[in-house]
């Protein structure tokens, strides 16, 4: 009976065993818990305990892929999720061979125990964010095959553990936030085929030995910060196909040849934008690349002659831009006889001598501008699809073209042509792309280029065409864009498109031109319109209502014309650029234009009324075209104004000056209430007592000046206190003050005794695991004041283990509501680039004062303390190389932000660039600040970069401003200009004609706005030419918003300098 009873026992033990979850499906749902957003229902709607049977594996389950009773593979590729995830569950599968979740939103970190996941073979987590560095057990996997983490934001070095890859096949991290050497294990990795580690900030030599690995087939390095020399081992033994160094700082392997041989496998090698020397033509270098068939050495310092490539039959792409090249250009390259070439980009050389014909039948795109190519322009052009020979010194007309083939993108801009436009037509039926731009091009429009069927793009700005303007151009069923500006059209412009009639046009320039008559009827219907510019006309007649109807404009200028009556009502909300200066208008400014600049309507329009502006153009300097002349007493009022301003200025002076005597001799001791200051004795033992120095005025003078109220300002002493622990109550006293960038020296650093029991007691967030420790022991940390800013104070505090961190104390009022600013401040998780400053997490107290943000600590400081020549300079005058690295290094940061975090800086500037250890490594910090803000603190911070030099004029003008990727470029623009000149972007300058800005002072001065400090190495030729170039790439980021480039062309041509 007892025998019995058991048996039943067992079976009932047994039965309700089945009905549990096995461990595969625990897992599985325990993963599930992480995913916060499934936009398909892919994975929510389909993982439940209903569907499956507990006792297997849940093969109706989307994605799950089942070996028996286990599951053996997770695959959720593309599916838009977003989830926080804790990839640790998954050592619980056992059999798991295949992991892949790629081009999602999933967050998280590569766990500890990923070496548990023995039987992986697949592991693919890229386009996420995952970020963290990588686990020393990562090693373990001995038999994963394929692993790809690329497009997260992982950080960190490469462990050597990595070694263990045993059967390692492709391996990719592209795309990362991943630093320091390469470990010389990866040499060691005899299985690989792919290896693909580029857009990360690997730095040091690459390691020799990838050679070895005969299997081998694809090496991919480019963008990093690798540099020596080409190792020419690997080049003479490799077995690989596919060979990428692009955008490091690599140098060729001697200085009379750019490489000792070539392996016969290698079929594309890009070793572009390095920093390679030498010519191509040294004995032995003409066979290098006869079984190459990609070859890309753009951007590099090559010179000399070209060779003629005759004995490379495999060739089908060469790039070679952007050196130094010079003579004429082969033969061959342009016959085609015995080459397959079917790309050539020789653009941004020094080459010469004429093209008389282009005959290769294989060659589809050739680029050869921007050298000093004459003669007239090329009999027959072959094959050739895209044809850019635009800024050279092409002379003759354009009755040659009569002749050349199907072409669809052709650039003749900036030559010497002159001559009528030739009315030919069959040969340009793919034609989508003409620039004839900035020539000498006479006669009228031709009306065959209105039959071009396929044409999206036509440019003959800058010539001297004359005529009436061609009214089924702005009728093609394909135009986007029209530039006819500066020319001699005349007459009025007609437009009557047909009722049916759809227009793909955005952009139209007429301007300054001879046109008259009215604005053109029924332009409101151009509904993709985004820039019309008819300035510099002769066009009168009222503006017309139905342009409220142009609703997708973004720059509208009619400036320079006889526009009269009022201005239409309800303009579009989009346009950002706006101008009807010089007409003759009248009324009042609508309210929605109201949020323009004063001369967006003067001067000119005398009648016209700007609310809460200038009532007309009598008050601003120049008047109006024909106004009466400034009156006696108006010009008494404008002397005493300005005489009064210059005592104020004077006393502003006098005032700054006592200030700073102060700080450089603070008293021993301070008592306030609540607070007992003490100074310590110097370790050093040097003197506390700063030495006198010349005074500087400039505006950062200006901004503390503005800021600081009675009830503000502290005391220069407080002011030059460092705390020793964090403890922001009210009865602390240190309010905030604006002036960034001060440095405090060690001999002026005090002890704060706060006599309030009030500590950090709120709590403290971290972004990653870098950094650990509990808000006591960040209330105890010593910490000393680095500097202040519109939205608070910096300090470096050191942590009870002696590591230091950066903690930025934000000014009460500044921060967001917490749900807000802690989900934007989650978002820095994902920010890692070695010339971007961490952030490490935050602290959120319970009273309005006490935010703080912390990041890693950077020294030995930052750009202003090492370029401006004041005292308290550090080091000696950066050269050259020195301020060009920074300059590469700044842009470098910022293209990551803007392309690969998709946010812009918002308030960059000398003092946000830090520079780390003994290379001055440039980094961007305060990036971002402005979406951890209120809207009234963003303001604030953007008036004060206005008064320091380096707000864009598109922020001046915007009612509420916010940063763009463009402001980014207009300030970086303002460094560039700081590092060539030593000077300070909002100083002002005074001379013979007057005081002015940098960026006048810049123009008026042309090249000799140097840094006196860089003068002796101008001697240098090759000094001297990135000098300019560098002040030309300057100019062309602080020129209009419109025209202002985006910062991927300003990396890139700073790099190739």
């Amino acid at each position: 009976m007892k025998l019995l009873r058991l048996l039943l026992l067992s079976l009932f033990f047994l039965s309700a065993m089945g009905q549990l979850p096995s461990q595969d499906i625990l897992a599985l749902l325990e993963f599930k818990k992480g995913i916060k957003h499934d936009p398909t229902g892919y994975v929510l709607e389909s993982w439940n305990e209903e569907s499956v049977d507990f006792g297997g594996c849940p093969s109706s389950w989307n994605g799950i892929v089942c070996n028996g009773e286990n599951v053996a593979g997770v695959v959720l590729d593309n599916l838009g999720l977003s989830a926080d995830v804790d990839l640790s569950v998954f050592a619980n599968l056992t059999l798991l061979a295949k992991l892949s979740m790629a081009n999602n939103s999933i967050t998280g970190k590569i766990p500890d125990n990923v070496g548990d996941f023995k039987s992986l073979l697949f592991m693919d987590v890229s386009n996420n964010l995952f970020s963290s560095s990588l686990p020393p057990g990562i090693g373990k996997l001995g038999r994963l095959r394929n692993l790809s983490l690329a497009g997260n934001n992982f950080s960190g070095s490469l462990p050597d553990s990595i070694s263990g890859f045993a059967s390692i096949q492709s391996l990719d991290l592209s795309r990362n936030s991943f630093s320091g050497s390469l470990p010389m294990s990866l040499t060691r990795l005899n299985n690989l085929v792919y290896l693909n580690l580029s857009s990360n900030g690997f730095t040091k030599m690459i390691p020799k030995g990838f050679e070895l690995i005969s299997s081998l087939q694809v090496l991919d390095l480019h963008e990093n910060m690798f540099d020596g020399h080409l190792d020419g081992m690997f080049f003479l033994e490799t077995n690989a196909s596919h060979v990428d160094l692009s955008g490091n700082m690599l140098v060729s392997s001697s200085s009379q040849r750019l490489l000792p041989g070539m392996s016969e496998s290698i079929k594309l090698l890009n070793l572009s934008h390095n920093q390679l020397s030498g010519s191509l033509l040294n004995g032995g270098d003409m066979q290098l690349f006869a079984s190459v068939k990609v070859l890309d050495l753009s951007y590099n310092q090559l010179s000399g002659e070209l060779p003629g490539f005759d004995f490379a039959y495999e060739l089908q792409v060469l790039r070679l831009s952007n050196n130094k090249f010079s003579g004429y250009i082969p033969n061959d390259l342009l016959k085609g006889d015995s080459l397959l070439l079917n790309e050539l980009d020789l653009s941004a050389n020094n080459l010469s001598g004429p093209i008389s014909m282009i005959m290769s039948t294989t060659l589809r795109v050739l680029d050869l501008s921007s050298n000093v190519l004459v003669g007239e322009l090329p009999l027959v052009t072959g094959s050739c699809a895209v044809l850019d020979l635009s800024n050279n010194r092409f002379e003759g007309n354009l009755t040659r073209m009569v002749k050349w083939g199907d072409i669809e993108y052709l650039d003749l801009s900036q030559n010497h042509l002159t001559g009528p436009i030739p009315e030919i037509a069959p040969q340009f039926l793919r034609l989508n792309y003409l620039n004839l731009s900035h020539n000498s091009l006479t006669s009228s429009l031709p009306k065959v280029i209105t039959q071009y069927p396929k044409l999206r793009v036509l440019d003959l700005s800058s010539n001297q065409l004359g005529g009436s303007m061609l009214t089924d151009l702005l009728m093609s069923p394909t135009l986007q864009e029209i530039h006819l500006e500066k020319n001699l059209l005349d007459g009025s412009i007609l437009f009557s498109p047909p009722s049916n009639s759809k227009s793909n046009l955005q952009v139209i320039d007429l301007s300054h031109n001879q046109l008259d008559g009215y604005f053109p009827d029924r332009f409101e219907s151009l509904a993709g319109l985004q820039v019309l510019n008819l300035s510099g006309n002769n066009l009168s007649g009222s503006l017309p209502s139905s342009m409220a109807d142009m609703s997708s404009l973004i720059s509208l200028d009619l400036s320079q014309n006889h526009f009269t009556g009022p201005l239409p009502n309800n303009l579009s909300e989009s346009i950002g650029s706006f101008n009807v200066s010089y007409n003759d208008l009248s009324g009042v400014v609508p309210e929605n234009l109201r949020r323009f600049p004063s001369s967006s309507f003067y001067p000119g329009n005398n009648r016209l009324s700007l609310p809460n502006g200038p009532p007309g153009p009598n008050n601003l300097p120049g008047g109006n075209r024909g106004g009466k002349p400034i009156n006696t007493i108006v010009k008494v009022v404008v002397i005493v104004a300005c005489v009064t301003a210059l005592i104020i200025l004077i006393m502003l002076a006098i005032f700054i000056l006592y200030i700073r005597i102060r700080r450089r001799n603070p008293p021993g001791q301070v008592t306030n209430t609540g607070i007992r200051r003490h100074i310590q004795t110097n370790p050093s033992g040097t003197s506390g007592t700063g030495k006198a120095g010349a005074l500087v005025v400039s505006a950062e003078d200006l901004v503390t000046s503005k800021k600081g109220s009675s009830s503000e300002i502290i005391s220069p002493d407080e002011k030059m206190a460092a705390v020793t622990g964090f403890s922001p109550t009210k009865h602390s006293h240190l309010s905030w003050s604006p002036q960034s960038g001060d440095s405090f020296a060690a001999e002026t650093l005090a002890r704060l005794d706060v006599g309030s029991p009030d500590r950090l007691v709120g709590e403290l967030y971290f972004l990653d695991d870098t950094i650990t420790m509990t808000p006591e022991e960040l209330s105890r940390a010593p910490a000393e004041v680095l500097g202040r800013s519109s939205h608070g104070t910096s300090y470096r505090a050191t942590l009870d283990n002696g590591v230091f961190i950066t903690v930025k104390w934000l000014r009460e009022g500044v921060a967001k509501q917490r749900k807000e600013f802690a989900k934007e401040a989650k978002k820095f998780t994902n920010i890692r680039h070695p010339n971007v400053v961490g952030l490490r997490g935050y602290y959120w107290g319970p009273t309005q004062h006490e935010k703080l943000i912390l990041s890693d600590y950077i020294s030995p400081g930052s750009l202003a303390s090492f370029l401006y020549d004041r005292p308290g300079r550090k080091g000696p005058p950066l050269t050259w190389v020195q301020r060009l690295k920074i300059a590469v290094d700044v842009a470098r940061g910022l293209n990551y932000l803007h392309f690969d975090r998709a946010v812009p800086h918002g308030n960059l500037k000398a003092t946000n660039i830090l520079l780390d250890g003994p290379d001055l490594n440039a980094r961007v910090a305060d990036y971002c600040l402005h979406r951890l803000m209120t809207q009234a603190g963003t303001i604030e911070q953007i008036l004060d970069a206005g008064v320091l030099g380096y707000r864009a004029p598109e922020l001046a003008a915007s009612k509420k401003p916010l940063p763009s990727f463009k402001s980014d470029v207009y300030a970086f623009g303002m460094i560039m200009l700081e590092l060539l000149t030593g000077r300070c972007a909002g100083d002002v300058i005074s001379g013979e004609g007057g005081s002015v800005d940098l960026t006048d002072w810049v123009r008026l001065r042309a090249m000799d706005c140097f840094d006196p400090a860089l003068v002796p190495e101008m001697v240098n030729p090759a000094v001297d030419k990135g000098m300019k170039e560098v002040l030309g790439i300057a100019l062309r980021c602080i020129r209009s918003v419109s025209d202002r480039p985006g910062i991927k062309t300003i990396y890139e041509d700073l790099s190739s300098i």
